[in-house]
């Protein structure tokens, strides 16, 4: 896989325009080992979103957010730890951000994944998209590091690679 930067971008095959979120049809899980072993699953509600393709299929912008109070994995101790100051500190940071910034090659999607104020570099892998007339579906996957986010408690109790599962519902805007 090429990372140039200079090399002519990926294009999508949907149709040009504005597209917005739906955030009802949209999710956002994520699975992280505790104890290194142990699979924790999860997921945070998404709230917003939108894109943009060019005329010639490349990406003119892409920005998601997702809210940190809504962090579920289904034990309610850990979850209010979670959105806690020593992990997501939903209090003063409610948001997750993903702002796109380009198509890659394999296809996916680079841009910079925002938490707590600090935005790290991440590539969702495109895993599907299907195109439905107005409507648009896309399945992706990114491997996160928790630590280069600035979620750094428990390094010794909680594994620092988180992979992401993105189902987005995207509909034209007219």
């Amino acid at each position: 896989m090429s990372t140039n930067p200079t090399a002519r971008p990926r294009t999508v095959d949907a149709p040009a325009g504005h597209w917005d979120l739906e955030p009802a049809h949209s999710t956002v899980e994520f699975t992280g080992r505790h104890f290194f072993l142990l699979p924790v699953r999860g997921s945070l509600p998404v709230r917003a979103g939108r894109a943009e393709l060019a005329a010639d299929g490349t990406l003119a912008g892409l920005d998601a957010a997702v809210g940190a109070a809504g962090f579920e994995s289904g034990n309610p101790q850990r979850d209010t730890a979670v959105r806690g100051p020593r992990f997501l500190d939903a209090g003063r940071f409610p948001e997750l951000r993903f702002t796109g910034e380009r198509l890659v090659p394999g296809p996916g999607v680079t841009g910079l994944l925002e938490v707590k104020g600090r935005k790290t570099p991440v590539t969702f892998t495109v895993d599907e998209l299907t195109v439905d007339g107005e409507r648009a579906t896309v399945r992706a996957t990114a491997r996160v590091d928790r630590h280069a986010c600035g979620v750094g408690a428990l390094r010794g109790l909680v594994g620092a690679e988180l992979l992401v599962r993105v189902r987005a519902v995207f509909v034209r805007r007219s």
